[in-house]
């Protein structure tokens, strides 16, 4: 039988969920750590203002730094950075009604940074009247070839929703 040393200690289950506090904790417990914390706030201060002022363009934007007034942002695209660089005039007067001190914004293209998860949505079920407008649809359509596609589109919606078509 193997034995074990005095201070093996099998896990225990956790008590709680991890929280952002516990996280911010752990960061203040190590001294190296510790000194990145108000920069890491400081940035995502500065990330939720800039979704707020330009909600659209900015889902997909990370802020990278600010360093002697100059704000980074990366853009995954340069179709996006286009877009945003016309808006970028509002943005910093914007960002300094809010109290930043920024003497101009930096856009960066990282092509290979992660895209953001498209989000979750929940299926949601189609009442009777709806399924039943479907199988209208799809039998009132022609046999056309431009119409194919569709057709096959509502018959696969209904097969998962356990109708026939």
């Amino acid at each position: 039988m193997a034995s074990f040393s005095s201070t093996f200690r099998p896990a225990q289950p956790a008590t709680k969920a991890a929280t952002s506090q516990d996280a911010v904790s752990f960061l203040r417990g190590h001294q190296a750590l510790a000194a990145l914390l108000p920069t890491a706030t400081k940035l995502a201060k500065l990330q939720v203002d800039c979704l707020a002022i330009l909600p659209a363009q900015f889902t997909h934007c990370t802020v990278l730094n600010v360093n002697d007034g100059q704000l980074q942002i990366a853009v995954p695209n340069s179709a996006l950075a286009t877009r945003i660089k016309q808006t970028l005039p509002k943005l910093q007067s914007a960002l300094i009604e809010r109290g930043w001190q920024l003497q101009g914004i930096k856009l960066r293209i990282q092509v290979d940074a992660p895209a953001p998860a498209a989000p979750v949505i929940e299926g949601r079920e189609l009442s009777t009247s709806a399924l039943h407008s479907f199988r209208e649809l799809n039998q009132s359509l022609e046999n056309h070839p431009s119409n194919l596609a569709l057709k096959q589109a509502i018959q696969n919606l209904l097969k998962r929703r356990g109708e026939s078509a």
